[in-house]
């Protein structure tokens, strides 16, 4: 099973997203009856995000418990940035992703001032 993991890069929705502009979400599944453990979460920085009052988070969970997975804090991002778990190296809270269930993830816009932030964000899991 762990001997030849499939790892996989989910890109988030796969286009820009605008954490400035307000929260978004998207969903995925692995394989079927496969079960998967998050390697990264992370964000292609395309515009420098804000932090004045508050950060911008890409939230990996359920819909009942929307960070049970992770939580990658954007910070003060950068333009042409990719940030990840290096960053933030408390983003994974539970690496363990259960077989056949729906992963929600929920992009949340930073707040205070102009909130900004644009990015193309990602998952790596390695399915086995």
């Amino acid at each position: 099973m762990y001997d030849q993991p499939r790892t996989v890069t989910h890109p988030l929705p796969g286009t820009e997203h605008d954490f400035g502009a307000g929260a978004g979400a998207v969903s995925f599944k692995g394989p079927k009856g496969k079960k998967g453990r998050i390697i990264d979460v992370g964000v292609y920085v395309t515009e420098t995000f804000t932090a004045d009052t508050t950060p911008g988070y890409v939230r990996v969970g359920t819909a009942s418990d929307p960070d049970a997975y992770a939580q990658l804090q954007m910070d003060a991002a950068a333009i042409t940035d990719t940030w990840n778990t290096v960053d933030d190296p408390d983003a994974i809270l539970n690496e363990a992703l259960p077989a056949d269930t729906q992963i929600e993830v929920a992009f949340v816009a930073p707040t205070g001032g102009t909130p900004a932030g644009k990015g193309h964000p990602y998952i790596v899991v390695e399915w086995y």
